[in-house]
């Protein structure tokens, strides 16, 4: 019964809505369908399908809270044991990306690579890849800024130049 109770509890401390366990719910089926989507679709094509057209204008603190809740959201499903894959950098990214755009947060999807780790015995280096969010030019919701500078920009969606054409589904 005491097992119940503290399920009950940490429920009820995350979920204090029906609006936030729906949140949860997109996020976690966003995670899922994001490796297919990923197969289907270019990047170009993909991050079309991603921007949401109709936005939604939240008050700053109202946003905030919006937002804190997708990132704490997206990190624990994408922290879960079966989850865990390579490109938690990309998936988390686009998730962010999604929601942020959706709520009327003008944020960008960059993607970046670098040379990594000389291999020992050979002569080679490792293309390591990554992703992150701008927001008014700054790096944004990244543990570690410094890190993600080392990275070479290679892509940006959407441009700043750039209109957001429609998807063709």
């Amino acid at each position: 019964m005491g097992g119940q109770t503290s399920m009950l509890k940490k429920f009820r401390a995350n979920f204090r809505s029906f609006e936030d366990l729906l949140l949860f719910i997109q996020i976690f089926f966003m995670i899922i369908l994001l490796p297919v989507m990923l197969r289907l679709f270019s990047i170009p094509r993909l991050m079309r399908v991603l921007t949401p057209r109709d936005l939604k204008v939240y008050q700053n603190l109202e946003l905030k809270n919006l937002k804190g809740k997708a990132v704490k959201f997206t990190n624990y499903i994408l922290s879960r044991n079966s989850l865990k894959s390579k490109n938690i950098c990309l998936k988390r990214t686009l998730v962010l990306y999604h929601f942020l755009r959706k709520w009327g947060m003008d944020v960008h999807v960059c993607f970046g690579v670098k040379y990594d780790k000389v291999f020992e015995r050979e002569i080679k280096k490792k293309l390591e890849g990554h992703a992150w969010l701008l927001y008014h030019g700054d790096i944004f919701l990244e543990r570690n800024t410094e890190a993600t500078k080392t990275y070479k920009l290679t892509y940006c969606f959407p441009d700043k130049m750039e209109q957001i054409p429609e998807a063709d589904y």
